[in-house]
Order: C-alpha cells, then sequence, then structure tokens
C-alpha cells in the first residue's frame, strides 16, 4: 500500500505540473531587466530611399502587449540590403569598422569575383538600440540601395509563456526532491529520481530558449549584399552599346565552347555504348561492298 500511495503522489504532482504549464503568466518583476529595452513610440522609422514611414513590424511599438506591465518586449529585428558601391572591399571594411565602434560583430563574409569587381555578402549583429545607427550608416556607403528589407518579430507572448513553464517546473523539482529526501524504500527512490530527471530536462530546454529569445531580441542583425557600380561604355551613340554587345557576344562564345567541351566529354564517357554498334554497321557495310565488287565467274 505504502508503494502505490508513492505511486500515486508521483503522477498528482506530474499532471499538475502539465496542467499549469499551459497557462501563461505576466513576466515578474525580476526578470524585466533582461529582457530588450522597450522600442520608442514616438515616432515611426523612415524609410531612408523614400522617405515613408515603417510599418509596424520593423520594430516600432505603438501599444504595450498585453500581459506586461510595463509594456517591455522583445522584439527580434532583421534588415536585408542590397547596396551598389564604388567598392566593395572598402565597404566591406567600413561596415566591419562600424559594427565594432557600436559593440556589434561580423557574423559571416562571402566574397566572390575578379579582383576590384568583387560581391560581397556580410552579416553583422549589433545592439538593438543601435540599430537605426547602423544601419543608416549602412546605407550611407551605397551609390544607390538596389533594395532595402526590415521586418521585427515580436516574442514576447513566447517568452511569458516559456517563464511560466519555467516556474511551474521548478516548483514541481522542489516538491519532487522533497518527495526524495523522504523515501524510504529504493524503488520509490528510484521512480521519483525518474521524475526529477525528467522535470530537469525540461527546466534546461526552456532556459536554453529564454536564453536565446533574449540575446536574439538584444542583437539585431544587419546583412548587406554589396555590389560594384557598372561601369557604363565609353561608346554610345543613340542608345547603340556597341562594347555591351561585344561583351554579350564574347560570353556567348564562351558559353557555347563550353557546351561543346562537354558534349565531347560526354562523347567519350559514353565510347563503350556507341563504339561496338558503329564498328559492327562498319564490318556489315565494308562485306556487302566486297561481295558487290567480286568478278563475275569465266562463262563456259
Amino acid at each position: 500500500m505504502k508503494h502505490i500511495r508513492w505511486i500515486a503522489a508521483l503522477g498528482v504532482l506530474l499532471l499538475a505540473a502539465c496542467g499549469a504549464a499551459s497557462t501563461p503568466e505576466s513576466i515578474s518583476a525580476g526578470a524585466a531587466p533582461e529582457m530588450a529595452a522597450p522600442m520608442p513610440a514616438e515616432a515611426p522609422a523612415m524609410d531612408r530611399t523614400s522617405g515613408e514611414a515603417l510599418p509596424l513590424e520593423s520594430g516600432a511599438v505603438a501599444n504595450p502587449a498585453p500581459g506586461t506591465s510595463d509594456g517591455t518586449r522583445l522584439i527580434i529585428r532583421t534588415a536585408n540590403l542590397s547596396l551598389e558601391v564604388e567598392s566593395s572591399s572598402a565597404a566591406e571594411a567600413s561596415i566591419r569598422a562600424s559594427a565594432a565602434a557600436n559593440q556589434g560583430y561580423v557574423v559571416s563574409v562571402e566574397t566572390s569575383g575578379a579582383t576590384g569587381y568583387e560581391y560581397t555578402i556580410i552579416t553583422i549583429r549589433v545592439p538593438a538600440d543601435r540599430f537605426d545607427t547602423v544601419l543608416g550608416g549602412v546605407e550611407g556607403l551605397a551609390s544607390r540601395v538596389l533594395s532595402r528589407s526590415i521586418s521585427g518579430q515580436d516574442v514576447t507572448e513566447e517568452f511569458v509563456d516559456l517563464e511560466s513553464r519555467l516556474r511551474n517546473l521548478e516548483a514541481t523539482r522542489t516538491r519532487l526532491l522533497d518527495l526524495l529526501e523522504r523515501a524510504n524504500r529504493v524503488e520509490d527512490a528510484l521512480n521519483v529520481n525518474n521524475a526529477l530527471t525528467d522535470v530537469q530536462g525540461q527546466i534546461e530546454v526552456i532556459t536554453g530558449r529564454m536564453q536565446y529569445l533574449r540575446q536574439s531580441a538584444a542583437m539585431s542583425t544587419i546583412t548587406a549584399q554589396l555590389q560594384p557600380v557598372r561601369s557604363e561604355p565609353a561608346i554610345e551613340v543613340a542608345g547603340w552599346r556597341p562594347l555591351e554587345v561585344a561583351a554579350d557576344a564574347l560570353g556567348e562564345l564562351v558559353a557555347l565552347v563550353q557546351w561543346l567541351i562537354n558534349l565531347l566529354i560526354v562523347f567519350v564517357i559514353f565510347t563503350p555504348v556507341w563504339l561496338p554498334p558503329v564498328l559492327l554497321i562498319r564490318w556489315w557495310l565494308r562485306r556487302r561492298r566486297n561481295r558487290t565488287a567480286a568478278p563475275p565467274p569465266p562463262a563456259a
């Protein structure tokens, strides 16, 4: 009977933890300082290319989210730019310096193309409160902004739900530890310890997710695609650009040569397939020709 009572108590605790985990609660005052600073709502961000106000999903907050007492929000902001610059290498160096000066860092850099005509994709992360400043500096390096995309993902509700689940799991862990201390039988202690291990694993998963959300909201991401300014041809008469025509023709010639070389490679590799039939047909034609050209037998 004692063993059954232990198992029943353990089942009640686990059911209570699972039921309470589905009820989101507001973020406690102790966790508020760890969250990202609230975005200003006085004036919407302005698009530097068109001069129009950006939509709210770019990171501006008009009203506090339900469930938060002080209006604090967790918003993950990202920006993607395609810029035409005079020198990709010089623009890359400036973006690196801007990230370092604003307490950010470079995530990745991809470069392709010939020297002097490099195409670069650089991704940096900067503090959320300096996102607009760094973004404006990056756009200022461009001779022309080809495309611009800014987005903001509000993860406040998910963070509140995770914190509520974490508190319930921690309370369950405390009760299981108390049961483990009072367990008299080895079998009961093992059952409680298994349940405690499962609860601890859930706590670690939720803690890791909360940490990821906090860090993602605290550091915004900017990705810039840099390409050199395309030089205009020196000769141009009434819309006629002979240098561009010559460049296109040369490109087509190179593509044709590549296609012929690829065809030759395929032809050589498939030699075991087409060579035996060709040799057989040639032998048959030669034999037929020899029979036709043979002299008639002498007359009697």
